[in-house]
This record gives C-alpha cells, sequence and structure tokens, in this order.
C-alpha cells in the first residue's frame, strides 16, 4: 500500500534506502563522528524530504505516514533525522520522535537536523525562522542546524544582498542561546567555506553536500577533513538505483557493484552506503519502507581498495543542480552553457529546491 499519493516511480525512488542497525552489531549501530564544537554526529540519518510529484508539486506526508517511519527507525535504532524547513515535514518529525519518546525513548537518544531557508537569510529572520522549527518539531533545541544554501532570496522570490556571513552570524546567536547544539551549512563550495572559516566566531561543524560514487568530491572532503568539518551526503545512491534514464552510468548491475554485492551479501544500497561510511561521511538515505528500515549494513566493511574502486566511477555528475539559481552572484555550483532563454524557462517551471 503506497504511503503517500504520488506515481509508482516517485515512490519506487523514496522507498531505496539502507539502514543500519543490528543488535548484534552495537558498534556500528553507534557509529558517530566527532565534531569540531565537541558534539558528536551519528553516522546514519533518516532523510525525510518526500521529493516531488512529475509536475513539480511538493509531496507531503499522508495520514501522518512519515512520524509512524520516523518512529519505526528510532525503535529499530536510527539515531539520526534529517529534516528542513523547505520540506515541509518537521510537524511529522517532531510527531514521530514524540511516539517514539512516549514509548520509553528519551529525546536525547535521538538526533535532529533540521535547515534554515533561503527567504530568511536577514540576520533578524534566522532566530524566528528556527523558533518556528522548533515548534513545528515540537522540540526545546536541535542537535544541528544548517544554511540550507549560501544564497539569500526575499519571500518574493527576488535576488537579496544579504550576506550569508551576516546570516552567519545569527546562526552563532543561535548556538549561543542553545536554541541548537551544532551549527553548519549546506551545498557551500570550496571558495564559499575558505571564507565563511576565516571570517567567524565559530567554525561550522558540518557541511552537507552531495556526495556518491558519480560526484566523490574529493578535494571539498580532504578540505573539510584537514578543518575538522564533517561532511554528511545527501542523494547517497546518486543515478545509480535512480530512475533518471539519462544521467550516465553505472547502474545497479554494474559488474563492480554486483560483485561486492555478492562478496558481502549485500544490495548494492548497503554498498554505496558502505561507502560514505568508510570514507567517514555520514549517509542520508530516505525511506518509508519499515522492512528496508530496518536492514542492518553493520555487519561488514568495505577495503580501501575497494573503497578507491568505486570512487573510479566519478565523472562529478551532480543529480541535483538547481538551475533557476544561475542568477543569483553565490550560485555554489558549476553552470551548464545554458542560452538566457533556458535559463529564463528553467526560473518559470523549475522547482523550489
Amino acid at each position: 500500500m503506497a504511503l503517500w499519493s504520488m506515481d509508482v516511480h516517485a515512490r519506487a525512488w523514496i522507498c531505496l534506502l539502507i539502514a543500519f542497525l543490528s543488535y548484534r552489531w552495537v558498534q556500528c549501530a553507534e557509529l558517530s563522528f566527532l565534531l569540531n564544537d565537541g558534539n558528536r554526529i551519528p553516522a546514519v540519518a533518516l532523510g525525510t524530504s518526500l521529493g516531488h510529484q512529475p509536475d513539480g508539486t511538493r509531496i507531503l506526508s499522508v495520514n501522518h505516514s512519515l512520524a509512524e517511519a520516523v518512529q519505526w527507525a528510532l525503535e529499530a535504532g536510527y539515531k539520526h533525522i534529517d529534516t528542513a524547513a523547505l520540506y515541509r515535514t518537521e510537524a511529522e518529525v517532531g510527531r514521530g520522535v514524540r511516539m517514539y519518546i512516549d514509548n520509553n525513548g528519551r529525546r536525547s537518544d535521538v538526533y535532529v537536523t533540521t535547515k534554515l531557508w533561503n527567504d530568511a537569510h536577514d540576520r533578524e529572520e534566522v532566530l524566528p525562522a528556527l523558533r518556528k522549527s522548533l515548534e513545528e518539531l515540537q522540540m526545546d533545541y536541535v542537535d544541528l542546524y544548517l544554511m540550507h544554501y549560501p544564497m539569500a532570496y526575499h519571500k518574493d522570490g527576488s535576488i537579496s544582498s544579504t550576506d550569508y556571513l551576516t546570516t552567519w552570524a545569527a546562526m552563532e546567536e543561535a548556538k549561543d542561546l542553545n536554541l541548537t547544539r551544532s551549527i553548519g551549512v549546506s551545498n557551500f563550495n570550496l571558495t564559499q567555506m575558505e571564507r565563511l572559516w576565516n571570517n567567524c566566531r565559530i567554525k561550522p561543524a558540518v557541511l552537507q553536500i552531495e556526495v556518491n560514487p558519480t560526484i566523490t568530491q574529493d578535494e571539498l572532503v580532504q578540505w573539510c577533513k584537514e578543518h575538522g568539518v564533517v561532511v554528511t551526503a545527501y542523494t547517497p545512491f546518486g543515478a545509480i538505483l535512480g530512475r533518471k534514464s539519462d544521467a550516465p552510468p553505472p547502474r545497479a548491475d554494474h559488474p563492480l557493484l554486483k560483485r561486492l554485492a555478492d562478496k558481502y551479501h549485500k544490495t548494492v544500497a548497503q554498498i554505496l552506503i558502505r561507502y560514505l561510511l568508510d570514507r567517514e561521511i555520514v549517509a542520508i538515505p530516505r525511506s518509508t519502507n519499515k522492512g528496508r528500515i530496518r536492514e542492518n549494513i553493520d555487519d561488514f566493511q568495505l577495503t580501501a581498495e575497494e573503497v578507491s574502486d568505486l570512487s573510479q566511477f566519478n565523472i562529478n555528475y551532480r543529480l541535483r543542480t538547481p538551475a533557476k539559481w544561475y542568477p543569483h552572484p553565490e550560485f555554489p555550483f558549476e553552470k551548464k552553457n545554458l542560452t538566457d532563454e533556458q535559463i529564463k524557462f528553467i526560473i518559470e517551471h523549475s522547482r523550489e529546491d
């Protein structure tokens, strides 16, 4: 039975996930990475962005199905739930966490990440935006608050001149007020990370970016490791398990992926999640399937050679590039060669993220 009202292809994509939990290997169930502020972040997070319908409208949870998935994940042993104001899932995440706590769980056992959206970058807007997220989540604090993008926009969709350094100063204040335990950023490029690092009072603890074998982000990941910034990875499967027909290879039937899956008696999805963990990168897969949430990837580890072999798929292929924001001076990604007419069309027809 469908958990969301969506077409079968969208549902199949959302249900692609691997989680790691098995009582028999407690060490991986407790796997976490140390942040530069002294806090720790669990190494696997349940992603709660539900994506979009084919017509571009955002998919929303129906009959509290996402809340149930969050509760299942926490009861199965997940520690980390990733959401954002943009996803419109904070209330469902909060409900799921509350159901878990009401069944003898503890808030301190749950690590919650949420994110500041682009239209609340002015310094006086950041704290109200976070407080609104906390209200949706029914929480007094979040464990990690991220600036979703380095680009500021007004509520009407026009470009704002607010510098992300100004926004960051308000993020620092949020940490000072204990509204969040840690602060970080998402979708920043190397130049932006260096500028932020050199012009802040509190260093960013986390950078969330797209990472998978077809976009390994080696230079940016290495910079983060050298500076004690933990990388968290969205779209961990890239197009390998996706339905994007025009995406470059590989696919799940590639001989290397099949060989590793056979060797470890795992699925290709499990191999891809393990690839990130073995690079000390937090993985953020998505699923609403109770069985897949309970699958484990915690009883094996790839060799260094196997991690290197998977990285050979790298072609810097970004599955998600919000081309509608090309005109913004802080657009963080490489731009395709598009005409002004093409960019105008994209802006008028593209999704919000």
